[in-house]
């Protein structure tokens, strides 16, 4: 194994410790290793912003229980540690971490040498990662990741209408506007990348192979919602399904991911398609996966449609897996998932989040120091959940957070 890849055990005071609703080993059973890497090949099909795609692999963090994880040395600093135990949250006992692509593959090598079972959250490529690795089946990552398959999952009245095409033939063919492209080469994407709106004819010069693979795009017919949600469910060892609860997500203009509002509990008004997200959650059981998933949900004129299919630990599941225990602690109903960048030096963010963690208004579930990048931007990357008793408490607080030097990404 590389020199820098480690294997970190340390302890802690389990008092007035967040539990999750369902725990790691609740889902996937005992023995296993978690790992929430997506492999650097399939980058372009996210943010390309190297320090938050990184920021993702200590997101569960606070949620596996006893469970190993693996994730970037980054996110696993003292400081950052300490911090999310001050929050209340229960951290894993042993972390794998790794500080360069090399030693990340060095280390999932030396896990299969061991003959370790881990969790992937994303397929792997085949030569890179031996299959005897993997807890699930990677053909069925590969397969759940695809979005031309999202047909044969979700009841066919609830997908807004969808072609395969080419660059050359959309260019040929001009679909009536506006309408929306999906990457149609089987990788996965994340955060309303790999996915473009198309409401002028000009923007179709500017695609390229950055995009995917221009002879097979998902073609779809464009939705105007009124609301944009996620439904969240989970399926264990023994192919039982729980629904975990919803969010209800937060766009900018060109549809990327920035945040959301999150709960277990559900309206009347959304109850059919709870009940949908049931059936197409069985569907992926059946399929062999097991672990957690989130549905994109656009509802418009009485009807809904589930636009894609997040099979792996969305942005909102750690809130909603911690959601129950947030309110019997602070009586507070209302929890945003929020991303915020630090542009001051990484020492000075941990002081200054303690100061809202003090005043029960936030818990960070995630920290990356950036200096563990000196080629990159020095951003301080936090993802967390800020918490209150109604929608503008919240939003009062991020205010407040924002005046002391937080960033919200919109």
């Amino acid at each position: 194994m590389g020199e820098a890849a480690k294997k970190l055990t340390f302890t802690q005071d389990y008092q007035m410790t967040f539990r999750p609703a369902y725990s790691i080993q609740d889902i996937y059973g005992e023995d296993i290793i978690y790992n929430p890497k997506l492999y650097a090949e399939d980058y372009q099909h996210y943010s390309g912003d190297l320090l938050s795609l990184t920021a993702l692999t200590g997101r569960e963090l606070g949620v596996v229980g006893n469970t190993p994880v693996v994730c970037h040395a980054a996110c696993a600093t003292k400081a950052a540690l300490r911090l999310l135990e001050k929050a209340g949250l229960q951290l894993s006992r042993e972390l794998y971490t790794y500080r360069n692509e090399e030693e990340y593959l060095d280390l999932l090598r030396l896990l299969s040498r061991q003959s370790k079972k881990v969790i992937f959250q994303y397929p792997h490529p085949e030569d890179k990662v031996s299959t005897g690795l993997y807890k699930v089946d990677p053909r069925v990552l590969a397969y759940l990741c695809d979005k031309r398959n999202i047909p044969e999952l979700v009841p066919s009245e609830h997908i807004p209408k969808r072609r395969m095409m080419s660059l050359e033939q959309i260019l040929q063919e001009k679909p009536q506007l506006p309408f929306v492209l999906k990457t149609g080469d089987g990788r996965p994407t994340s955060g309303g990348y790999g996915v473009l709106l198309i409401k002028e004819e000009k923007q179709l010069e500017e695609i390229n192979e950055s995009f995917g693979d221009l002879s097979s795009i998902i073609v779809e017919e464009h939705i105007p919602y009124e609301q944009n949600i996620s439904i969240h469910y989970m399926a264990n060892e023994k192919g039982e399904i729980e629904f975990i609860g919803k969010s209800e997500q937060l766009v900018t203009q060109d549809g990327n991911f920035c945040g959301s509002w999150i709960s277990t509990d559900y309206e009347d008004d959304i109850a059919d398609i709870v009940k949908t997200g049931y059936k197409v959650m069985k569907n992926i059981a059946e399929k062999g996966y097991v672990g957690v998933a989130g549905f994109d949900v656009l509802l418009y004129n009485g009807s809904y449609y589930f636009i894609d299919l997040n099979v792996r630990f969305n942005a909102s599941t750690c809130g909603l897996l911690l959601y129950n225990d947030i309110h019997n602690r602070f009586g507070k109903n209302f929890v945003r998932l929020c991303n915020f960048d630090w542009n001051k030096n990484f020492d000075s963010v941990i002081p200054m989040a303690e100061k809202f963690i003090d005043k029960d208004q936030f818990i960070p579930l995630s920290v990356l120091d950036p200096r563990y990048f000196p080629d990159e931007k020095q951003v301080t990357k936090m993802i967390g959940l800020v918490i209150g008793h109604s929608p503008e408490e919240v939003e009062d607080v991020l205010k407040d957070m924002n005046r002391a030097g937080f960033i919200l990404k919109e």
